[in-house]
C-alpha cells in the first residue's frame, strides 16, 4: 500500500514539474500568431489550456488514488489542518476573491475579466497551481536552467527588435519598437509584449540568476548564469522602465544582508544597506531635480511638488482609483473590473491615422492598489500577510537553502516592480511559481 501511495506521488511529483516545463519554456517564448495586437488574448488562452490541463489532471489522478485506496481524500477539516499558513492564506485570499466576484455588478467581466484576462478563472488558476506546485513541486537545477535559455531567446530576440528588424511579424506591417506610441499603441518587446509586462518578469528572473550565481555550488557552471542575466540587464536598460529597474536594483541591494551566515555580519550588511539608502535619498533630494527622468520627478514629490504627469501618467492613474475604494472597500468591484468603473482616460494623436485616439484606463498601474479597487480590502490584507510571511522565511531559511534565497530575491525584485506594474497571466504566473517552490523548499528546508 505505501509502494502504490509513494508511486501516485510520484506521478503528482512529475506532472508538476512537466508543468513547470511548459511553462518556463514554451509558454514564455510562445508568441502567438496575430502579432501583438492579439498576444496577450493568445498567450492567456494557452496559460489557460495548459493550466486547466495541469489542475484537472491532478485532481484526477488524486481522486484515483482515493478510488483505489492508497491515498484517501481528507475531510475538509484535516485537508485545512494539512496546509501551512502561506497556503492558508492563499486558499483566503482565493475565497474572498470568490465571493469579490459574486457581489459584482458585472458578474462576466469579474469572472474572466476585462481586456486584462485577470478575472476570477485567472486568479483561480495562480492560486490552485501555486497550492499544487508548493505541494508535489520539487526544485530542480535544470528549472533555472531552462528559464535561463528560454529568457535568453526572448532577449535576443529584443535586441533584433531595438535594431529596427522585426523578424516575426510582431509589428504591424512596415512598423518597428521605435514606432511605439506613435504609429501605434503602447510599447512591445519580445515574445511578453507589452515593455511593462516584460520588466516584471525580468525584475523576477535578474534578481534569481543574480543570487544563484552567488549562492549555487558547482564551480565554474553558475558562470553560465552570467551571459542571461546580462542579457536580461541590456534589454532592461534599452527599454528603460523604470518600475523595472528599480524592482531589479531594489532585490539585488535588500538581498545583500540575508547573504551572510552569522547574525553578526547580517546586522552590518543591513546597516550598510540603511546607509546606502539614506545617502540615495539625501542625493534625489538635492540633486535629483537636475538629472532629468524619474529621479527628477521624485525629487519633486519629496519636495511636496506634484504633478498628473509624473510616472508615465501613474499618478494621474493612482488619483482617480484611488477615489473609487470607497465605493466597494471591503469586497471590491470585482476582480478586473476597474475598466468598467472610471471614466479617467489619455489622449494621444495617431499620425497615420491623423485623428484622436481615447485610451481607457483599466487598470491601477500599481499590483496592490489594483487588488484593493478591485477584490477589496480584505483581499489586499491576506496577499499582503502571504507575501509577508514568504518575506520572513526567506530571511531565516535563505541561508540554508539555495533554493530559498534565490526565489525570494526574484519575488522581491517582482514585489517591488509591482508598486509601478500590471498583473497580468503573461507574468504573475513566474510569481507564484517562485513562492510555490520557496513554501515547498522553506518547508522541508531542502538545499540544493
Amino acid at each position: 500500500m505505501k509502494r502504490k501511495k509513494d508511486e501516485g506521488r510520484r506521478i503528482l511529483r512529475t506532472l508538476t514539474h512537466t508543468y513547470l516545463a511548459i511553462l518556463c519554456g514554451i509558454y514564455l517564448l510562445y508568441p502567438g500568431s496575430g502579432g501583438y495586437q492579439t498576444i496577450t488574448a493568445q498567450k492567456w488562452n494557452v496559460y489557460l489550456l495548459i493550466t486547466g490541463i495541469y489542475i484537472g489532471s491532478a485532481f484526477l489522478l488524486r481522486v484515483e488514488l482515493a478510488v483505489v485506496g492508497t491515498e484517501a481524500i481528507p475531510p475538509p477539516k484535516k485537508a485545512w489542518q494539512s496546509l501551512d499558513l502561506t497556503q492558508k492564506l492563499v486558499l483566503a485570499y482565493l475565497l474572498v476573491t470568490a465571493l469579490s466576484t459574486a457581489l459584482s455588478d458585472d458578474l462576466h467581466t469579474a469572472l474572466w475579466g476585462g481586456a486584462r484576462h485577470e478575472g476570477l478563472i485567472a486568479i483561480a488558476l495562480y492560486c490552485l497551481s501555486f497550492l499544487l506546485v508548493s505541494t508535489y513541486g520539487e526544485p530542480k537545477r535544470w528549472m533555472l536552467w531552462l528559464a535561463s535559455a528560454a529568457i535568453s531567446v526572448n532577449c535576443v530576440l529584443c535586441l533584433i527588435q531595438f535594431a529596427r528588424y522585426n523578424p516575426l511579424g510582431l509589428y504591424p506591417d512596415g512598423m518597428n519598437y521605435y514606432d511605439a506610441n506613435i504609429r501605434y499603441a503602447g510599447e512591445y518587446l519580445g515574445t511578453i509584449g507589452n515593455v511593462d509586462i516584460l520588466s516584471a518578469v525580468l525584475s523576477l528572473a535578474i534578481p534569481a540568476f543574480w543570487m544563484a550565481f552567488l549562492r549555487m555550488k558547482g564551480g565554474k557552471h553558475r558562470f553560465f548564469l552570467l551571459p542571461p542575466m546580462i542579457l536580461c540587464l541590456v534589454v532592461l536598460l534599452k527599454a528603460f522602465v523604470a518600475g523595472g529597474i528599480l524592482g531589479t536594483a531594489g532585490a539585488i541591494v535588500l538581498s545583500v544582508p540575508v547573504l551572510p551566515a552569522s547574525k553578526d555580519a547580517r546586522k552590518k550588511a543591513l546597516i550598510a544597506v540603511i546607509c546606502l539608502f539614506v545617502a540615495a535619498a539625501t542625493a534625489v533630494y538635492f540633486l535629483g531635480r537636475y538629472m532629468g527622468g524619474f529621479l527628477y520627478e521624485a525629487s519633486e514629490l519629496m519636495h511636496g511638488r506634484w504633478d498628473d504627469s509624473f510616472g508615465s501618467g501613474r499618478l494621474y492613474i493612482w488619483r482617480n482609483v484611488i477615489q473609487l475604494v470607497p465605493e466597494h472597500p471591503l469586497l471590491g468591484g470585482g476582480p478586473d473590473t476597474l475598466g468598467l468603473r472610471t471614466t479617467a482616460a489619455f489622449e494621444r494623436y495617431d499620425e497615420s491615422l491623423g485623428i484622436l485616439i481615447h485610451s481607457a484606463i483599466d487598470t491601477a498601474h500599481n499590483e496592490y492598489l489594483n487588488i484593493l479597487v478591485n477584490q477589496g480590502a480584505v483581499a489586499l490584507a491576506l496577499y499582503l500577510l502571504m507575501l509577508g510571511v514568504s518575506t520572513f522565511r526567506w530571511v531565516r531559511d535563505a541561508g540554508k537553502s539555495i533554493t530559498v534565497a534565490v526565489c525570494g530575491c526574484a519575488v522581491l525584485g517582482y514585489c517591488i516592480h509591482a508598486l509601478f506594474g500590471i498583473s497580468s497571466p503573461i507574468s504573475a504566473p513566474y510569481l507564484w511559481i517562485a513562492l510555490a517552490l520557496m513554501n515547498s523548499c522553506s518547508r522541508s528546508c531542502c538545499i540544493i
